[in-house]
């Protein structure tokens, strides 16, 4: 028996219960979603992933961030983990998960490509996430458009609150300039990784920040410019999210944007039938050509306004 499609309101967030129907109030459902996700920056996307998928990534990560070391929970104190999806093959069948790719279709995006991911995950009695956005390729002018080049899919595996450490986010930051942009023009730094300086402003709250509170199984989408922490991990559970990074619009990007997004990633880590797995479901981003690749910067120019 099919959900009956559920549209709420999660904090000024419109979101919809994943459902496997397509009807006709379901599709305009999602023609809002793609509006708040292109004009806001995200949206959410309730009970995406079944029962015995989430449980198997439950596991598979704990095992992963169970061994990990001092020292590297240390360089990623701020973090909690940034462990590579390539570490485990479980993680290409969540690259190609049909429900999540019948998502982006119903959204609009029918061609998109896929480049990497982590599990991250804040352990208990952890601070605050430093405040970032994810995209690397301001340097080219499709970076300072309407049009994401690129969207972070996070999939939670706990109920996250902003007690345990949940999404919070500056609405529109992916296309206006927000304060933020010129305390931390590159928070992936060593420094804010291990929180040398407690009292940055990097990690402090925003009066205007969104909380984006979610469900084990739920899929948050977004903007990879988008302005984006967490709260700390005042709980004494771990707060685990998997995030994985696909391109929307691969094939009409900039060829400089494809050569930097197509040779990012050699086939390591995982087995060969992973990797088949993902190919046949077109998701490599893969660039052959001989343009020259789009120089690597994380911090936006003047143009974003």
């Amino acid at each position: 028996m099919e959900k009956v499609v559920d549209m709420t309101t999660r904090r000024d967030a419109v979101s919809i219960e994943y459902s496997a129907s397509a009807h006709g109030a379901e599709r305009s459902a999602y023609q809002a979603l793609y509006t708040q996700l292109i004009e806001g920056g995200y949206c959410l996307i309730e009970n995406l992933l079944d029962a015995e998928l989430l449980a198997r990534l439950k596991q598979t990560s704990d095992d992963l961030l169970d061994a990990q070391s001092q020292d590297q929970h240390q360089a990623q104190r701020s973090t909690g983990s940034m462990v590579s999806v390539f570490d485990d093959p479980l993680f290409a069948e969540l690259v190609s998960y049909s429900r999540a790719l019948d998502v982006l279709y119903r959204l609009g995006f029918v061609c998109p490509r896929w480049s990497s991911g982590y599990v991250i995950s804040k352990p208990p009695q952890s601070p605050a996430l430093f405040w970032h956005q994810d995209w690397w390729g301001w340097n080219d002018a499709s970076s300072y458009t309407p049009i994401p080049q690129q969207l972070f899919l996070m999939y939670y595996l706990v109920d996250t609150t902003p007690e345990n450490g949940c999404l919070r986010l500056l609405r529109g930051s992916h296309l206006k300039r927000h304060p933020m942009h010129d305390i931390v023009p590159d928070a992936h730094t060593d420094e804010l990784r291990r929180m040398v300086d407690p009292d940055h402003p990097a990690y402090q709250s925003i009066a205007e920040e969104v909380d984006v509170p979610v469900k084990a199984g739920d899929l948050v989408i977004g903007d990879s410019r988008i302005l984006h922490s967490a709260h700390a991990n005042k709980s004494g559970q771990r707060r685990t999210v998997i995030t994985l990074w696909y391109h929307p619009y691969y094939n009409i990007l900039p060829e400089g944007l494809q050569a930097g997004i197509g040779r990012m990633r050699e086939r390591t880590g995982w087995p060969e039938e992973s990797w088949e797995r993902v190919e046949a479901a077109g998701l490599l981003a893969e660039y052959r050509g001989d343009v020259e690749a789009t120089a690597w910067n994380r911090i936006p120019g003047q143009e974003l306004k």
